[in-house]
């Protein structure tokens, strides 16, 4: 995902995007705006527990449960995700490895299947365990050949359009971002077609170390009519190394079941 949508799925599940309003846009260029908003909300060693609510198109909820723990080094951005509840997916674990310049790796495993999964290629695509989100949303790099361009502003925030390179999902998307502290609070998604695809909304936020941080977001997926809600119940930020040991980011700790 762009590191926009990280930080909002990182930090609510967070990805996204201080106080930093005085710099008006004509002394930001559109990059400049979302390389703020990130480098605002860069994910450091932290460790989440957050609720996932999966709506169908019917109104029926799925409620699951998952800890997500996020460690900076000066090489790369590590996440490892494992799911709590209900016991159907509980055990079910993804790391991210982040690395400048370099694509996202991914890695899943899922108990059923007592084996790890390479994440790439079109399965970026995919659904992430039934939400609507897909694995591609969860990626923590903004790609640098994406293009962004500023499709209109108010005295309260700016609307960027990003363009993704040619591997991403995506034709198009539009973020709103508040100039008062740089979140983005709704994200418009959009198929390569150029028709509308999702919906993310910010609805609930949480402040830490001086930032503003997605609490409760929302993905409505206009295709299928579902939608997914995303609320962070604990935050501890500045969580020291040793609760986040380099084994906990590797295939071997999922295949010793996450």
């Amino acid at each position: 995902m762009s590191r926009l949508l990280h930080t909002a799925i990182a930090t609510t599940i967070g990805c996204w995007t201080g106080v930093y309003a005085s710099l008006g846009l004509a002394q930001s260029t559109p990059r400049e705006i979302v390389e703020k908003s990130e480098s605002l909300r860069q994910i450091e060693n932290s460790i989440q527990t957050v609720k996932m609510t999966l709506v169908s198109k019917s109104g029926s909820e799925r409620v699951r449960e998952f800890e997500l723990k996020v460690r900076r080094d000066d090489d790369a951005v590590r996440s490892h995700t494992r799911f709590l509840t209900p016991a159907d997916v509980a055990g079910t674990a993804m790391v991210i490895v982040d690395r400048p310049d370099q694509v996202d790796e991914q890695m899943l495993y899922v108990p059923a299947l007592k084996r790890v999964t390479r994440i790439s290629g079109r399965a970026r695509s995919g659904s992430f365990l039934g939400s609507d989100f897909s694995f591609e949303d969860l990626e923590i790099n903004n790609a640098d050949d994406a293009k962004h361009t500023l499709q209109s502003e108010t005295d309260t925030s700016w609307v960027i359009e990003t363009v993704p390179g040619a591997g991403s999902s995506y034709g198009r998307i539009l973020s709103s971002v508040r100039k008062s502290d740089y979140l983005p609070t709704k994200v418009e998604y959009f198929d390569r077609k150029g028709a509308p695809l999702k919906v993310l909304t910010v609805t609930a936020t949480l402040e830490s170390n001086g930032a503003t941080y997605p609490k409760v977001s929302e993905m409505v997926h206009l295709k299928k009519g579902t939608r997914t809600l995303l609320e962070v119940h604990e935050y501890r930020v500045d969580v020291p190394m040793e609760e986040l040991p380099d084994s906990l980011f590797s295939q071997t700790a999922l295949e010793r079941g996450g």
